[in-house]
């Protein structure tokens, strides 16, 4: 049980009312200003525009009945409540027990009031916690970055759940609390990484998180090893800097710096949860410098990737520069590709590799001269190493990769080439798995034989079982097969391995829920998948005929607007062509609900 020392609101109100009309000497800083440690919770409710847009006059009900349920927990509970605008409120607290146990009450509140609805008008709140100095004016207004820092990480809190900072989880002494780490964020506006711990058993159960959180590939930066004098332990600190800074612009990728030695880290390496450690190491010898990087994989303690390279000691910023930009493109190619290139090494010259390399690097910028420049270097390896295996795999992928993701200008043609690839590949028994995936992904499309599409993406997850597409090829057919349960796990498990978020997975995920009539899940899977890419036909169909089932006319009707202005060509009997379900009730429930939606 949670247990708060009695103390908060008085002392609250005295703080701000003492300000008041306080001369500069007797301020605590300048103005009428008071300076205070605090604990600050910001909560704003999930998804409130679309119960505003779906039932107006419930939806204001039901948060007037939370602004009283709030008031009444944060006075009880030692707080002040800040104010409660619209769908947000601020709270203040002199502790962080008494912030947590608040925080807590209001949850387990939220939760009784929800049993009973619809699952599209349960109300959830997202909540971020930090700990920090604040600054409260003389007219009762707050600021600080602890504020702002509450804000940002309850915008990456699932619905219904409690996101704390590194400071909070320092200041707390609560055995009946299980905090997970989520690793170092960059927040807006927010200079320094900022630690983030999710509040474990809060919210698990609401909603599935979203996709690029906090599943994500995670890095732990260990300390650069450095044996020399202290000039090169310098080097080695700036090293690890830069790797820092260098490897939080990689989309999608979690990274925690551990700090320049084990014993800074403010919190243990148990405590990371990092799927990967980098670590890195310097030597010097007179007026050169050596620097070596290697990437572990956690769990097994592979070596996924190694590298060195080597520069003047005169001109460190130019080693710093190599080592940053040959390790970012490293975690492209090794995280989003999710195998290490060990087949390349075995068959591929250097000249070769560096053909590889530059390809999924292309490839990884997911725009159409990227993916143009990887099919050209790709197709390049099979017309100049035909006896390379690997060359007709990745030349496949590429044609398949582009004609599905809409980057290709003739799909068509690309389907073909990737067919004839991906054949040359199988027979030549292609131990990546890219063959067998593209095979499966066609075969799949054709709609002609499932058991065979499903059987080679089980040989391409096999041998690529570190591959997001591997799962995702999968997932996609055991959709269409109408299991639809197994088809959201193996694409949960693609969100997790890839860097990426790809509206794809998201997609076939949110199609799985519709097959499976989880509706509501559904739709909101197919909504974030049209926030990131507004122009995916498949989730927009999903969408509309998810949000039918539920009865939201008026939120079905814009969304048919909206994919007919973009999709005016969209027929119902084209879908059923194109989509292979196994079983045809479930084809015919999705252009029954889209008929009645408006789709022509």
């Amino acid at each position: 049980m949670l247990v708060a020392r009695p103390r908060g609101v008085d002392s609250w109100k005295a703080a701000t009312d003492t300000t008041r009309g306080m001369d500069v000497a007797t301020a605590q800083t300048e103005g009428d200003v008071l300076r205070r440690h605090a604990v600050v919770v910001h909560a704003d409710i999930a998804d409130y525009s679309r119960q505003l847009a779906d039932d107006a006059a419930a939806t204001v009900a039901t948060v007037a009945a939370y602004r009283r349920l709030v008031t009444g927990v944060v006075d009880s509970g030692g707080g002040a409540l800040v104010n409660f605008v619209g769908d947000s409120f601020l709270a203040v607290f002199d502790e962080a027990r008494a912030a947590m146990r608040a925080t807590v009450s209001i949850c387990a509140a939220i939760r009784e009031r929800n049993r009973g609805l619809p699952d599209h008008r349960r109300t959830w709140f997202r909540f971020g916690v930090d700990a920090g100095e604040i600054m409260v004016a003389d007219d009762g207004r707050h600021f600080g970055d602890a504020l702002n820092i509450a804000a940002r990480i309850q915008t990456i809190a699932q619905p219904g759940g409690v996101n704390v900072t590194g400071a909070v989880y320092a200041e707390l002494d609560e055995p009946a609390l299980r905090l997970v780490a989520l690793g170092s964020r960059r927040l807006k506006n927010i200079p320094e990484m900022i630690r983030v711990y999710r509040l474990a058993g809060i919210g698990d159960d609401v909603a599935d998180p979203p996709p690029a959180d906090p599943g994500v590939p995670s890095v732990a930066v260990l300390p650069t090893v450095a044996a020399g004098d202290a000039a090169e332990r310098a080097i080695a600190d700036a090293l690890r800097v830069d790797l820092v800074r260098a490897l939080g612009d990689v989309p999608g990728l979690l990274v925690t710096d551990v700090g320049p030695t084990l014993g800074d880290s403010s919190a243990g390496l148990g405590d990371l949860e990092a799927r990967y450690l980098l670590q890195s190491r310097v030597v010097r010898s007179g007026t050169r410098v050596r620097a070596y990087a290697k990437l572990m994989e956690v769990g097994t303690m592979n070596q996924v990737w190694a590298d060195r390279w080597e520069g003047s000691a005169d001109d460190v910023f130019a080693l710093q520069d190599l080592v940053s930009a040959g390790t970012v493109r490293a975690m492209e190619i090794e995280l989003v590709v999710g195998q290490p290139a060990t087949i390349y090494r075995d068959e591929l010259d250097a000249a070769g590799r560096e053909i590889v390399y530059r390809g999924w690097h292309q490839l990884g910028t997911g725009t159409r001269d990227g993916w143009r420049d990887a099919r050209e270097l790709f197709t390049s390896l099979v017309r100049t190493r035909p006896d390379a295996r690997s060359g007709y795999a990745l030349a496949a992928f590429a044609c398949w990769w582009g004609a599905i993701e809409g980057l290709s200008d003739a799909p068509e043609r690309d389907y073909s080439d990737a067919a004839a690839y991906a054949t040359q590949g199988v027979d030549l028994d292609d131990p990546s798995g890219l063959s067998h995936m593209v095979v499966a992904s066609l075969r799949l499309h054709a709609g002609a034989d499932m058991q065979a599409a499903l059987n080679a993406a089980e040989v391409a997850l096999e041998r690529r079982p570190s591959c997001d597409v591997s799962f995702g090829v999968l997932g996609s057919v055991q959709r269409y097969l109408g299991d639809w349960q197994s088809a959201v796990d193996a694409c949960r498990r693609a969100q997790e391995l890839s860097p990426l978020n790809h509206e794809w997975y998201g997609t076939i995920v949110a199609s799985a829920y519709y097959v499976g009539e989880r509706y509501h899940d559904a739709a909101r899977s197919a909504e974030r998948v049209i926030e990131r890419q507004p122009d995916k036909l498949e989730a927009l169909l999903v969408l509309a005929a998810s949000q039918q089932a539920l009865g939201l006319t008026r939120r079905t009707r814009a969304t048919v607007v909206n994919l007919l202005e973009r999709f005016p060509e969209v027929r119902r009997e084209h879908l059923r062509e194109r989509h292979p379900f196994r079983d045809p009730a479930i084809l015919d429930r999705w252009m029954t609900h889209l008929a009645a939606a408006g789709v022509p």
